[in-house]
């Protein structure tokens, strides 16, 4: 109901719309009788006032000036006011902020009793909201009914086509894949968006969208209802209901109320399926390239089954999310909707290809037919700038390691190749950053013979024992060294006064007789700090 017909119930027959004509389609939720003026505290949006006037009597013109605003900015759809021994003229000030307002202002006499407006005004809105209730009940019965059938999501949507008279269609936001009662409206141009308040017993929220549909001859500009589904896959969901004719009654909403919630429980029911099946998999490729997989035979059974043996070149690209600031709280869960666009963007642009995902990172096993595989390295950049550009890594940097190219039995030297990469790569880069396994220079020297576990035989013993007898002088030491010997750097990563590290270099000059300017001992110095790291990420994995 609105204001126009509320006006035409037996007990407003004869009242007088003094102003706020603008309004008079305001719709109807509920009617109050103001006796305070707290209106912010029990006023709804939808609500028509009852009045004598009693509470606005001493109100000055500023004073009513701000609570007809209050009013405005809550929805208030009418006000309807008394005339009684109280007041017998309504007041100009009232009928101007009413006319600006929008706010229908009516007068009736005071022979006209509260009770007949209330029951008039309510009659009807109890039993349109008793009748959308029937409805949601009697579509949430037929759902119950169409699950027994174990239907394909197209299937489902033709269901809720059939009930609300018009075409719909799902899409999956982050895949870019939909499914529509008619495809020839796939294709729009959305010009804006309308305002759209959501009716009575809905849940969801719904946006109305202005579009033209490109494919349709001649186009169409139409509206239509978008409304997400919460999905427990991380993946965006939404339905669209395409209004080409006349928009969606009160009804239709009930019917999408049910259609959301039904969705829900289809796509969570196709999300545990595919996670079992997503679990076994990565697992099986968690075998086969650390090296659990012995027997040849297996293998190819293994590569075949995922489609990697079409061609005789490999590659494994690794994919890990460190956290920008160490001290955050962020659970390694909220990686997981990066790590699934990230999956899903690699699915689009590349054909043969498996991966695997852990919490922190997704590893990649390409399959190829070119040696010089130069376009893999481009794609990947294209990918990761793409998703940066969306600002999908604000907490978190991405560092990518990229193994040589091997045949097919020689995966998990790959595997640890990649892995081999993520360790220097997560030493000496506090950055987004892609690195190839090729460019590590001398650190795979002890990387691929194993000799971290004696890297202090590569290390001058004089540096070695000044680093365990004065760790904290070798820390500034190596501070020093990377910020191209200046004091100010040095003590602002340090937090120290610079006198304080003018002071500690003067020291370490004399202890270790050390000569800034020898680009050789200064060489040393350098090599031996990487090694002390690569040492101690080393120990720290073994534990």
């Amino acid at each position: 109901m609105n204001i126009k017909e509320m006006m035409k119930i037996p007990s407003l027959k004869d009242v007088i719309l003094l102003s706020g004509q603008d309004g008079i389609n305001n719709l109807i939720n509920s009617v109050n009788v103001l006796e305070a003026l707290d209106i912010e505290n029990w006023g709804r949006d939808g609500e028509v006032i009852l009045t004598s006037f009693f509470a606005l009597n001493d109100l000055n013109n500023n004073e009513l000036n701000s609570f007809f605003k209050k009013m405005k900015e809550i929805g208030i759809s009418a006000i309807i006011i008394k005339i009684d021994r109280l007041v017998t003229n309504i007041p100009n000030e009232i009928i101007k902020l009413c006319n600006e307002l929008e706010i229908p202002l009516i007068k009736i006499n005071k022979t006209v009793k509260y009770e007949s407006i209330i029951l008039d005004i309510l009659g009807p809105i109890i039993n349109r909201n008793a009748y959308l209730l029937d409805k949601y009940y009697t579509v949430h019965s037929e759902l119950t009914n169409l699950a027994m059938t174990v239907p394909s999501i197209e299937g489902i949507l033709y269901e809720f086509k059939k009930m609300i008279n018009k075409d719909i269609t799902i899409i999956n936001v982050d895949r870019n894949t939909e499914v529509s009662t008619n495809p020839l409206l796939s294709n729009v141009t959305i010009l804006g968006d309308k305002q759209i308040i959501n009716p009575t017993y809905t849940y969801f929220k719904y946006q109305r969208k202005t579009v033209i549909y490109n494919n349709t001859s001649p186009k169409i500009t139409a509206s239509q209802i978008r409304v997400p589904i919460p999905y427990l896959g991380f993946n965006d969901y939404e339905l669209i209901v395409h209004e080409l004719e006349k928009e969606i009654n009160s009804e239709d909403f009930m019917v999408l109320e049910n259609a959301v919630k039904f969705l829900q429980m289809e796509l969570l029911n196709k999300y545990s399926i595919s996670q079992n099946i997503f679990q076994q998999k990565n697992n099986i490729i968690g075998d086969l390239i650390n090296d659990r997989i012995y027997d040849k035979k297996d293998i190819d059974e293994i590569l075949e089954s995922f489609g990697l043996d079409k061609y005789n070149n490999y590659q494994i690209v690794l994919i890990k999310l460190y956290q920008k600031d160490r001290q955050a709280s962020l659970e390694k869960i909220s990686m997981s909707p990066i790590l699934i666009k990230i999956r899903n963007r690699f699915k689009l642009a590349f054909k043969s290809m498996a991966f695997l995902e852990r919490s922190d990172r997704v590893v990649f096993i390409f399959n190829f037919s070119e040696k010089n595989n130069n376009s893999t390295l481009k794609s990947i950049e294209n990918i990761m700038d793409s998703l940066e550009n969306n600002d999908i890594f604000k907490d978190f940097y991405y560092k990518i390691s990229i193994s040589n190219i091997v045949k097919r039995y020689d995966l998990p030297k790959a595997n640890k190749e990649a892995l081999d990469t993520q360790k220097v790569l997560n030493l000496f880069h506090n950055s987004n950053k892609i690195f190839h396994y090729e460019e590590l220079g001398i650190y795979k020297i002890f990387l691929e013979t194993n000799n971290l576990t004696n890297v202090e035989r590569f290390i001058s013993p004089k540096i070695n024992d000044f680093r365990e007898k004065h760790p904290q002088l070798f820390e500034t030491l190596e501070v020093f060294l990377n910020s191209n010997q200046s004091y100010l750097a040095t003590s602002e990563k340090l937090f120290l006064h610079p006198k304080t590290v003018r002071y500690r270099i003067d020291k370490i000059k004399n202890l270790l007789n050390l000569d800034f300017n020898d680009q050789e001992e200064i060489l040393q110095i350098q090599v031996a700090s990487r090694l002390f790291k690569l040492k101690n990420q080393e120990d720290t994995n073994d534990k």
